[in-house]
């Protein structure tokens, strides 16, 4: 069984995507390192819902895809 992380993360990751955006874009968007936004990516559940709105408008798409299974 997927736990929460694991879904919202792989959500994260067919959004980005899916909206033909790479790490590096996102990251450049949010104006932080490729590597920053890879830890935000693969662990969610570590960053406040304002941080992960935020990857959703860098994103272009609803921080509810993020949470839908």
């Amino acid at each position: 069984m997927e736990t929460n992380e694991i879904q919202i993360s792989r959500n994260i990751k067919s959004c980005r995507e899916k909206h033909g955006k790479t790490q590096e874009n996102v990251a450049e968007i949010l104006n932080i390192s490729k590597q920053t936004y890879l830890n935000m990516e693969n662990n969610p559940l570590s960053y406040s819902i304002n941080k992960l709105n935020g990857i959703a408008a860098a994103i272009g798409c609803n921080i509810d895809e993020f949470f839908l299974k």
